[in-house]
Order: C-alpha cells, then structure tokens, then sequence
C-alpha cells in the first residue's frame, strides 16, 4: 500500500478531478463528511466557510493519495475503512472531507480532499505529511497482511535483475563492436533495447535512458549498474555525437592519456575519472623517472 499527502490551495478543479473519472465517469464516492452539496462549487464554498475563520492559511486543503495493494481486490466498503484509518491518524477525522475512488488505471485508488481547518479555525499541522500517510500506510499494510511499498520494492528489483543483466550484457556486446554512438544504438535495438537520448537546452548529449522493448521497462543508465552508460561509451572511445561539457572534459582528458600511451578501457567508469586519471598521470611520470635512473 502506497500514499501520499500534502498541502494544496484548495480550488474547485481539485474537487471536480476527484469526482471525475475519466472515460469511466462520475468517480464512486466512498464518503464524506461535514459537506452536503454535490458539485464542486458548492463543496468549495462549505469548505471556505471554515477556511474564513484562518485566512492566514494559505494551502487550507489536504490532498491524500491512497493505492493499495495489487495482491487482491478491495470492495468499495474496504476503501472507504482504508482512507478513513488514514484520516483519523491524521488527525482530520473530524474535518470536512470528501471521499471518492477512482478505478479508469489498472490499479484503483483512493483520493480525499479534506478541510485543513477544523471548525475552531485551526489548521491542522501538516509538517512531513506525507511521510506520516505512508508510514500509517506501512503499518495498515502490515496488519491487513498486505505487502508495504518496501516489499514491493524488493519484488520489483527481483523481477527486475534478469532484465538488467540482458542489457548489461548487450551493452557490453554494443560497445566492443561500435566504432560510433550510432552503431551502438543500431547494436542495442537489434538486442531489443531502445537507448533514449538526453538533450541540453544547448543540444548536447547529456546521457541516456534505457527501454526494453519486451518488458516495457524505462531505466535510467544508473540503475543498471554503476558506471553503466556514457561514461563506458567515452572511455572505450566510441565515437560520440556534441557531448555537454562534463563528458566532453573527460574524453578531453582521455585523449591526452591515450597520448601518453595509456589505455583509457583500464579505467573505472564506476568511479571519479578524473581522479582515476590523475593517479594514473602521476604512476605513469614516476615510472618513467625511475626507468630513466632516478
């Protein structure tokens, strides 16, 4: 189970889009509270009746988020029992709140849009609420039996890691038969592997995300392997397009290694270059003084 939570200024479009689902319709609404009106206009104006008393509250709504688990199916009843243990850990049990499911993704969920002042004129104190609404998420997950957000997240990275050692190992064949950025690109998409430029407002190349094709997965270069992506494809001197200046400073830098008879593909792509080349500038002069008789 996954939620958020924040502070917004509260506006009749916030309210519409919770109503609203999409080519499904009207959103099923699961509850409310301290509201009786139905349409967005008139729920905003219940809501400023209690905002008028704290005008100096300026984002006086809170917006929760609630996706639960994909391990079964929720009935609207186990919804509407979900946002409202959410609420009352919050604190907005009491608050003006308006309740509604949306179900037009392959993964329905909760929205609330609920009143941040109270009928005293208190705002309710929203400092990290967004991570209170997860960890109360965590928690529910975990009395319900449910996978929490961080045991999904260990299930993805273990569906994930054959995929990622597939492009890993095309990446690898890319690169030792590429002479250029578009020959490596042509290797990958004959490996199933769309590789997705990154552009500067100068029109550089600044890297590139990863797609495979099969799976329909985006990663970006970093979450294959550290040191997977440009950085690989400048070191092992495959001809690249107008780089963005980090990456054009480092093949720079490479260039005046290979000068020196130093082979650049010796080098860590996982770790700082130019501190890589640095040290081994400086191994290469002290052997040289020592071959001289130093």
């Amino acid at each position: 189970m996954v939620s958020k939570a924040k502070s917004i200024k509260g506006s009749a479009k916030s309210i519409e889009y919770i109503q609203s689902d999409k080519e499904l319709g009207p959103a099923i609404e699961l509850d409310r509270n301290g509201i009786v009106s139905e349409d967005p206009s008139g729920i905003l104006q219940e809501f400023r009746l209690m905002q008028e008393a704290n005008q100096k509250c300026d984002k006086n709504t809170i917006s929760i988020v609630i996706s639960p688990s994909d391990e079964r199916a929720f009935s609207n009843e186990e919804l509407r029992d979900i946002g409202k243990h959410h609420l009352e850990k919050l604190g907005l049990s009491d608050h003006q709140y308006l309740m509604t499911k949306h179900g037009s993704t392959d993964h329905p969920h909760i929205h609330i849009l609920a009143n941040r002042i109270d009928e005293k004129g208190k705002a309710l104190n929203d400092s990290h609420i967004s991570l209170k609404s997860q960890t109360i998420s965590e928690n529910l997950s975990k009395e319900l039996g449910l996978y929490t957000a961080k045991d999904w997240q260990k299930v993805r990275h273990m569906e994930q890691l054959p995929i990622k050692k597939e492009i890993e190992n095309s990446h690898q064949y890319a690169l030792q038969h590429s002479k250029n950025y578009t020959e490596y690109k042509d290797f990958m998409r004959g490996k199933g592997i769309d590789v997705i430029d990154t552009i500067n407002k100068e029109g550089q190349l600044q890297g590139f995300k990863i797609k495979h094709l099969e799976s329909g997965l985006d990663f970006k270069a970093s979450e294959i392997k550290k040191g997977f992506g440009m950085k690989d494809l400048v070191l092992h001197q495959v001809k690249m397009p107008e780089l963005s200046k980090p990456y054009q400073d480092i093949a720079n830098s490479l260039s005046k290694l290979t000068s020196r008879g130093i082979d650049p593909t010796l080098l860590n792509p996982g770790l700082n270059i130019a501190k890589q080349i640095a040290e081994t500038v400086i191994k290469k002069t002290i052997s040289k003084g020592f071959g001289m008789g130093m």
